[in-house]
């Protein structure tokens, strides 16, 4: 998917300061571009394929000096759980197995937006929708993404932190 390809001096610049991340980030990255080019019919392609440009949005933001350390600490934490090898749905299980990474990212990404500014997101989110739109419309059909089970699981992992 030529839309995800990106400037090699964006590269090279994130190479020198999340060396490790952006591997991570790359191999994520051609593991579900190959996913969704050998299977077009996946019927949730659109949100596997965001979820790189999710994990890249989570670490610049976390790391950006504009962002307050409350909103660094929630990013922080979806940062962990994409790299985590525990999850709710193990990550070997091919698409399905990120849509818990996607869910999870959006819903603490949904949490710290309020304390951030607007401007610092769209600087670093990389994704055709707004980003807004994006993660209403994830949080909207997450029982669809990782099944009704495990979005509630989910839901109840924030419950009390989402609250009020």
């Amino acid at each position: 998917m030529d839309n995800h390809i990106f400037e090699g001096e964006i590269l090279e610049e994130d190479e020198r300061s999340d060396g490790m991340r952006m591997d991570f980030y790359r191999r994520m990255r051609m593991k579900i571009d190959e996913y969704i080019e050998n299977h077009p019919a996946f019927a949730a392609g659109k949100y596997l394929a965001a979820v790189p440009d999710v994990f890249y949005l989570l670490i610049k933001l976390a790391v950006d000096s504009g962002v307050p350390l409350s909103a660094k600490a929630k990013l922080g934490g979806a940062v962990m759980y994409f790299i985590s090898p525990i999850d709710l749905i193990p990550d070997f299980i091919p698409a399905v197995g990120w849509m818990d990474d996607l869910i999870v990212g959006v819903t603490l990404l949904n949490r710290a937006l309020d304390d951030i500014d607007p401007a610092i997101v769209d600087k670093y989110w990389l994704g055709e929708d707004k980003i807004y739109d994006f993660i209403k419309n994830v949080l909207d059909k997450g029982d669809k993404l990782v099944g009704t089970k495990i979005w509630n699981k989910i839901k109840k992992l924030f419950e009390s932190k989402t609250a009020g």
